[in-house]
């Protein structure tokens, strides 16, 4: 085995054309088996995803945590939510305050949530509060609050941060 392992192999003999073995080069045909194949393959391993494991069992009731009698919190969704992000001094410092905020601007890699949101300010006693949305219909919610749209850069006011009210 030794003088099998540490002799070198025979030279082979110079092949002619005709005891070349063919190009192993795929072909359309040999393709389109392999496609047809997978095709076919496909909605089987699909199956048997669908129909794969039982549902698993529910604990028995001595591993329950809770002791019986205790009380349940019962947890209700709720209709309106709102976040107020202010207070600030004028209308323009809380959408430069948005232009910049987190869910507009982010922080890689978990933002910015919502890029494409609006900028919008609405008053809140004698400061404004930002509001930031992408629905529409966050318009007319600041639009009843008395409040504007960010316009950020607005030229006709020297580049300054203005805020048009909603109509």
């Amino acid at each position: 085995l030794k003088q099998w392992l540490c002799s070198k192999p025979p030279r082979p003999s110079t092949p002619t054309k005709s005891t070349q073995a063919p190009a192993m080069a795929p072909t359309a045909a040999s393709m389109a088996a392999a496609l047809v194949a997978f095709v076919l393959a496909a909605p089987g391993a699909a199956v048997s995803l669908r129909s794969g494991a039982a549902p698993v069992a529910a604990a028995p009731a001595s591993n329950n945590t809770l002791a019986q009698g205790a009380e349940k919190t019962a947890i209700t969704p709720h209709q309106f939510m709102e976040v107020d992000l202010g207070p600030f001094a004028s209308a323009a410092a809380a959408c430069d305050y948005c232009f910049g905020s987190f869910t507009k601007e982010g922080q890689s890699p978990a933002g910015p949530i919502a890029p494409a949101c609006v900028c919008m300010a609405y008053p809140d006693g004698a400061q404004y509060n930002m509001f930031c949305a992408t629905p529409v219909s966050a318009a007319g919610y600041v639009a009843d609050k008395g409040g504007c749209r960010c316009k950020g850069r607005d030229m006709e006011h020297m580049a300054s941060t203005t805020c048009e009210p909603i109509r």
